[in-house]
């Protein structure tokens, strides 16, 4: 399986197709099989999709200590230069969102179109103080990653979806990811995050940017994606009617649309 290494740890990969990057970035406690429906539709319109597992998340090594949003960009970061891409689109959900607004910000030279799904620009607010609190209880006690996974899953995706056949069996392989992830890992990640807040930064973001937001995300509802768009000048936002927050997954047909035809404006011309 293709992987690279970095400070010494092993992060895992995907690579596929062949044309203009695009870079998907998963969000937490998922892994990047989670873009499946996205990788199909970029592949077979002529993109090279780069998929990678976060540090600490499905094929990738542990996150051994505190794991800031600074540092999975930092990952981010060495992938691309792994892979010699010097530039790609970028599409980030949820934690990945963070990711993608950091990359954007630190390092511009690097991103072409940039995409921030079911996200924010802060993660430090006493609120979510008490919900990373909550997770890190969670995840200590013994099979924690698979009990906040039963918890959340509700949350995470439409009803719908939910009852679907596709929804039931990515339930069951999502249990399973979850046995396999390490408690004490996925809570060194969601300390990390409590760190995060580029809301005074926007400005300062100059690439053509598409905020998506999930017209049900109960955990980060459209409002809080609305002040992403509004920080950053001439991005457009995009509301996905009946998607909760892994809009990608449970709304795939509507989020590929508003994804394709965003980052495939200049082919167009």
């Amino acid at each position: 399986m293709p992987h690279f290494e970095r400070d010494g740890r092993r992060l895992h990969y995907d690579l596929l197709g062949r044309g203009d990057p695009v870079l998907l970035i998963h969000g937490f406690t998922n892994a990047g099989w989670s873009w499946m429906n996205q990788v199909a539709a970029l592949v077979f319109a002529g993109y090279s999709v780069i998929v990678p597992d976060l540090r600490g998340h499905g094929l990738s090594d542990p996150a051994t200590d505190v794991t800031t949003v600074d540092d999975l960009t930092q990952d981010v970061i060495g992938l691309l230069d792994h892979l010699a891409i010097a530039r790609a689109s970028v599409c980030g959900l949820s934690l990945g969102g963070m990711i993608a607004l950091t990359l954007a910000l630190d390092r511009p030279e690097r991103v072409d179109r940039l995409v921030v799904a079911n996200s924010r620009a802060a993660f430090n607010d006493p609120a979510t103080a008490d919900l990373v609190a909550g997770w890190v209880e969670m995840f200590r006690q013994p099979g924690g990653p698979l009990k906040r996974f039963r918890a959340t899953w509700p949350v995470m995706l439409n009803a719908e979806y939910r009852e679907s056949s596709a929804g039931r069996a990515t339930f069951a392989t999502w249990c399973r990811l979850a046995e396999r992830h390490s408690g004490s890992s996925l809570a060194n990640v969601a300390l990390g995050m409590r760190a995060f807040d580029v809301a005074g930064r926007l400005q300062g973001i100059g690439h053509p940017t598409l905020v998506i937001a999930g017209e049900e995300d109960r955990l980060f509802p459209p409002a809080v994606a609305r002040e992403v768009s509004d920080g950053v000048a001439g991005s457009r936002f995009a509301l996905i009617p009946g998607a909760a927050h892994i809009s990608s997954l449970d709304s795939a047909e509507a989020f590929n649309a508003r994804l394709l035809d965003f980052i495939g404006i200049d082919r167009a011309r």
